[in-house]
């Protein structure tokens, strides 16, 4: 389990890396607007089990790259890439004296589909790809992974706002209570779980979710 994530964490910021920049810090009491969302194919690939690519057809069905399960929505049909890279939306992160509250606004999500957020923080100089790095990661909100869940609309809107005190991630490493000024670099990641469940303080066991969008700041 712990390879596993530990991979997808590595996968996923060198993705985030390449096809994204982080929005800059500001100040503790100023609210930070993220809406440079990244779609992240990494973790899909086609029937064959092969990567799909910004060139692939947006009708391709996908599959979870760990087991090669299908991708399916609530209403049992498989994914397309066109589907699974559809969502949109912007974080608003701001520090006060509770912790950091961040207000996650979305489209394009998986009709009626469940996700959570999670939080991957890293020291100076940020994300290599040795990912010596990485000193957190963890759901959003309360540790018990209780807090980061949110059900997508029928219409594929979503929206979710909680407060990250200070303290121990769910995972592992711990937060300040101003992320947005205090950590050096954080992802926020959303998940989409297949199984239609959430597993608390990880995302789950290989084949039950998949990593589908992020936010860097």
């Amino acid at each position: 389990m712990r390879l596993a994530l530990n991979i997808y964490i590595r996968l996923f910021t060198l993705a985030l890396i390449l096809t994204g920049s982080a929005v800059p810090p500001a100040a503790a009491d100023t609210p930070i607007r993220n809406n440079k969302i990244i779609n992240v194919p990494l973790f899909v690939r086609d029937g064959a089990g092969k990567p799909l690519t910004a060139q692939s057809d947006p009708a391709t069905p996908v599959y979870e790259s760990r087991t090669l399960a299908p991708i399916l929505a609530p209403d049992r049909h498989q994914l397309t890439l066109a589907e699974f890279n559809a969502p949109r939306g912007f974080v608003i992160a701001r520090c006060g004296k509770k912790g950091t509250e961040t207000v996650i606004r979305l489209t394009g999500l998986v009709p009626n589909g469940v996700y959570t957020m999670w939080l991957l923080t890293f020291r100076s100089p940020g994300f290599d790809p040795t990912f010596a790095n990485l000193i957190g990661l963890g759901a959003i909100g309360s540790r018990g992974g209780t807090q980061n869940v949110v059900q997508a609309s029928p219409a594929g809107t979503a929206e979710l706002t909680v407060t990250a005190k200070a303290g121990a991630l769910s995972m592992f490493g711990n937060l300040t209570d101003c992320w947005v000024a205090d950590e050096y670099e954080v992802h926020v990641v959303g998940a989409y779980h297949i199984d239609g469940v959430t597993h608390g303080a990880t995302p789950g066991p290989d084949g039950s979710f998949v990593e589908q969008f992020g936010f860097i700041f």
